[in-house]
């Protein structure tokens, strides 16, 4: 146990270390390109995967890559599957094929969040052509600046160790080798933004010392990282409410300040967002007058900003639900919503059971309606979860919990090591180490979704609270045993001060 002991602390002593830092800064970028090469070759295990929502969907993305990358219209696709892979290709492709120009592919582009198409941009410039386009290398990226922030946030606090682990155990997981590096989706990037916000912010929590220009500065590019790549998938949305909790939280910033920050946080990320969906809607105006122009296919149908909330909510109450017919599948929303949409609202709609209606927006049935585009549509699903949920709270309350024990044992990266929180919690508490309660209380917000809308087929592995709580409780065991190992020096007579000579050297 000596030596064990002996060896972790001439390993922190190291990370502590300026020398430290850069080698395990470079190991992350090493470690992650090796992966990413890697994946090149074969694909890493799916035994922890997203099911639950098609996310960013390759399958129909891919078709606006071509001309967003060698035109910059957006969106915009064509019919014609025979492509000449160069910028004099996409213009001869416009001008001698005009009338094959789309601007939707089933229902992709109408569904908001137009920022994923930058996803592609890294490996189409790596590669000088978006041919078989791969949003892969932008995952690995992000993933990798999310963990080399996440370190040197640790690092800074002075609790390199815990940053490492933290890392280690992240970098490790199944899930996110699959869903970063194996998986053409984008259900790793809400975690490695987290670890971007953590590691910019968690000084706030743990340093007494509050430097406020450089925490505003840190506060605004915070915001805008959380606006531009929620742009990519609304849920990740839910980071701020972590930043929100670092801030208010935190025993070292004035009240003031404090409310300072949460402003600057809450107005440059609905700045942020703001400006990408200005951003994609001016060019989608551009694209509709430029395909006009050359006999092509307009869309003129129905848009949203992005994920509707009441829909999926419907659909979420089937993860638990016997008794009202809730089940986690479009169709079945759809054909509760659809008659009565026709005889209330006499919409008239047309539908034989499909993900779609029967109805198109164009003559020439490229573009055909969704019911979440449809008026009222969100109105009538929304009324039916309200009424249920109000006529029986037993029963929405027995499907909340069964969520919450799900998210506690369906984890990553360890099944059923969620439920250590309790005693690990009840174990700070004693110690008032308020500043570990505070960091897992920050993560829990990344259960939410499990939580309040779906729990099955992976949506848990949203959570990371699991981790926090597995180095915590490593970190605090090491801190035991040196002790341990302190009380045994002083009764034989070794002095703290020479160890500290030894294991330096």
């Amino acid at each position: 146990m000596n030596s064990l002991m002996n060896t972790i602390n001439r390993f922190e002593l190291f990370l502590k270390s300026k020398k430290g830092l850069k080698i395990i800064l470079l190991s992350i970028v090493l470690f992650n390109t090796g992966l990413y090469i890697k994946s090149n070759y074969s694909d890493y295990s799916s035994i922890q995967a997203r099911r639950d929502a098609s996310g960013f969907s390759s399958d129909k993305a891919y078709k606006f890559a071509y001309f967003y990358f060698y035109t910059d219209h957006f969106p915009l696709a064509t019919l014609n599957k025979d492509l000449e892979y160069s910028e004099e290709g996409a213009n001869k492709e416009i001008t001698n094929r005009g009338k094959d120009l789309i601007m939707e592919y089933r229902h992709w582009s109408r569904l908001g969040e137009s920022a994923r198409i930058l996803a592609y941009l890294p490996n189409a410039y790596l590669k000088g052509s978006p041919e078989n386009p791969s949003i892969k290398l932008f995952n690995g990226l992000i993933f990798t600046i999310g963990l080399l922030l996440l370190f040197f946030g640790f690092w800074k606090i002075k609790k390199p160790l815990f940053g490492f682990l933290l890392c280690f155990l992240i970098n490790c997981t199944p899930f996110f080798l699959f869903e970063v590096y194996s998986n053409e989706n984008i259900f790793g990037l809400m975690a490695s933004v987290f670890f971007m916000i953590i590691g910019l912010n968690i000084h706030v929590l743990f340093l007494k010392s509050i430097d406020y220009f450089r925490l505003g500065f840190i506060a605004i590019i915070s915001g805008v990282i959380l606006g531009f790549f929620s742009e990519f998938r609304n849920e990740i949305s839910i980071v701020i409410v972590s930043l929100l909790l670092i801030y208010l939280l935190s025993k070292n910033i004035k009240i003031v300040p404090r409310i300072v920050l949460v402003i600057t946080v809450v107005f440059f990320f609905n700045s942020s967002k703001k400006y990408i969906r200005n951003h994609f809607n001016l060019k989608f105006e551009k694209t509709s007058h430029f395909v006009s122009l050359n006999k092509g296919h307009v869309y003129n149908g129905a848009k949203i900003s992005g994920h509707n909330f009441w829909h999926p909510m419907f659909c979420g109450l089937g993860d638990f639900d016997t008794k009202y017919g809730y089940e986690w599948n479009d169709i079945i929303a759809y054909n509760y919503a659809i008659p009565i949409l026709n005889k209330k609202y006499n919409m008239n709609i047309r539908y034989s059971g499909k993900y779609q209606t029967d109805d198109y927006y164009d003559d020439a049935k490229l573009y055909y309606k969704k019911p979440e585009e449809l008026p009222n549509y969100e109105e009538v699903v929304k009324e039916k979860v309200l009424t249920d949920i109000k006529n029986d709270p037993l029963w929405y309350t027995t499907i909340i919990v069964k969520r919450v024990f799900r998210t506690l044992t369906a984890t990553i990266p360890i099944p059923y090591a969620g439920l250590l929180l309790f005693p690990l919690i009840y174990f700070l508490i004693k110690r008032k180490d308020w500043d570990w309660i505070k960091l897992i209380i920050v993560s829990l917000p990344l259960s939410a979704t499990s939580i309040m809308v779906h729990s099955g087929r992976g949506t848990t592995y949203n959570s990371l609270f699991v981790y926090f709580v597995l180095v915590i409780l490593f970190v605090h065991l090491c801190n035991y045993f040196k002790r341990k190992l302190n009380t045994s020096i002083q009764t034989t007579g070794v002095s703290e001060e020479n160890l500290k000579k030894t294991l330096k050297k």
